[in-house]
């Protein structure tokens, strides 16, 4: 009996032996086939990931520029939404821009209206970093170093140092920080155009050569004369643009490029620095003249050639109030009695 029995324990043990080495064999070819086989179904979601987020990525990127500035490289948004500007107001409303935050608007200036129902920051020399901060900018012009220094840290904002630039340089400038070079290329050439267009009117009256004074003031008896082409008043238009000349004692000092902008010039000598044309910059409360005998003795207020031009509308030197300048004051001088 136990002859007969053995073989059939050794049968059992080998047909026990044979499943499990068929199984472990079947589970080995699964794992096999899994490791060859193309990416699974839950090993896909990691793989489309990887592809979208490289897109996502660039056009991240492709939101915003770098542009050099005096203050280093500053990363700007391709096409900033939430703008605040100081100063240079009409420069970014001519590019298209209608910013969210501006410094205060002198009345009567060229872009009042375009801008009234703007925030306004206060004074461009020191706007309100609250105010600001509120409007949730994403970008900031700023003119000065007091003002960069004061706002910086609220969202991405470049210095315009105005005052060490040329139109040219300036706007082209600010065209660049918008990624609207062609068209700040555009308003130069439309402005030089328009100035020449004036330049050969104001010939052909016989006008150009003429002399001009720009003045303001006269409460305390004496007048600021205006002694440069960067003063503001108007007198980048006329000195600059229209190259006209002031009286031989003002011209010296135009000329010379000095820092003076303006000096205080009494009634009693006011004559010899009162040119052919006088454009007298205007403003509610200014000193009333009309009775004035040295004032009224001078050949261009005695003959008619006095002309007032708006403080708001010639204080400021970007490319929109140089355009409405040019436009005021070539109407004027063509406009006024000629010289006898």
């Amino acid at each position: 009996m136990f002859r007969t029995a053995k073989p059939s324990l050794m049968f059992t043990l080998l047909l026990c032996f044979t499943i499990v080495l068929s199984a472990c064999s079947s589970g080995n070819a699964g794992s096999n086939a899994a490791g060859n086989a193309s990416p699974s179904p839950t090993s896909s979601p990691a793989a489309t990931a990887t592809a979208t987020t490289s897109p996502d990525n660039t056009a991240a990127e492709a939101q915003t520029r770098t542009i050099s500035t005096v203050k280093g490289d500053v990363e700007v948004p391709a096409d900033p939404q939430r703008v605040v500007v100081l100063y240079l107001l009409g420069d970014v409303l001519a590019l298209g821009i209608k910013p969210i935050g501006v410094s205060d608007v002198s009345e009567g200036a060229a872009f009042e209206n375009e801008l009234k129902d703007v925030q306004k920051l206060g004074t461009w020399f020191e706007a309100s970093p609250e105010v600001v901060l509120s409007l949730e900018p994403d970008l900031i012009i700023v003119p000065s170093e007091e003002t960069y220094a004061a706002l910086h840290d609220i969202a991405p904002t470049v210095l315009v140092p105005y005052e060490k630039m040329t139109t040219d340089e300036r706007v082209g400038f600010i065209g660049h920080i918008f990624g609207k070079e062609e068209q700040a290329t555009g308003l130069l050439n439309s402005f030089k155009a328009k100035v020449e267009d004036s330049k050969q009117k104001l010939q052909e009256a016989g006008i150009l050569g003429s002399t001009v004074s720009i003045m303001e003031g006269g409460a305390d008896r004496s007048m600021v004369v205006v002694m440069s082409k960067q003063y503001g008043r108007g007198s980048q238009v006329i000195y600059e643009y229209l190259g006209m000349k002031a009286p031989e004692i003002l011209q010296q000092k135009i000329d010379s490029k000095s820092d003076m902008g303006g000096d205080s010039v009494s009634f009693e000598v006011l004559a010899d620095y009162s040119g052919d044309y006088i454009f007298r910059s205007s403003y509610d409360g200014m000193a009333d003249l009309t009775k004035d005998p040295l004032w009224n003795g001078i050949p261009a207020v005695k003959e008619g050639r006095l002309m007032n031009i708006d403080f708001g509308l010639s204080y400021y030197s970007d490319i929109y109030s140089l355009n409405a300048q040019l436009d005021f004051i070539a109407d004027a001088l063509l406009a006024a009695p000629r010289v006898k």
